[in-house]
């Protein structure tokens, strides 16, 4: 059995917690229109198939659901499948999905990689807000 596949009929297994949260698709057209707002954003790098990733996205839909001034960022969904190795992953060196990062006016304020736990996304947020 492929890997994909394996993690695709494993992940239809496991409820989430929440369900989604709030988020923009990614394409060039939706950053180029975000980056310089002085909106917070938080740029999602995932993929569909990723149990990581659906794990995450729980994870931020709790936290969503707990805290209302989460609220105030904006979310935006980047799919790994199809940006993972776009000029502008390689230049914001995000190596691998299940990465979040919190930009303002274009630059890097805060990362996450590969982190599960639900004080670390949490202090993603809580950071993401102080920006």
């Amino acid at each position: 059995m492929h890997r994909r596949t394996f993690i695709l009929s494993a992940a239809a297994f496991v409820p989430t917690l929440v369900g989604a949260y709030p988020a923009e698709t990614f394409s060039p057209a939706t950053w180029n229109g975000l980056k310089d707002t002085g909106q917070t954003v938080i740029l999602n790098y995932r993929a569909s198939w990723s149990l990581t990733c659906q794990i995450k996205a729980d994870l931020i839909a709790e936290a969503l659901a707990d805290t209302p001034a989460y609220g105030q960022l904006t979310f935006v969904d980047v799919d790994w499948d199809t940006f993972g190795h776009s000029q502008m992953t390689e230049r914001l060196k995000v190596t691998r999905r299940s990465t979040l990062l919190v930009m303002k006016n274009g630059s890097e304020v805060a990362r996450l990689v590969n982190e599960l736990y639900d004080r670390k996304v949490r202090a993603l947020l809580d950071a993401a807000l102080a920006a």
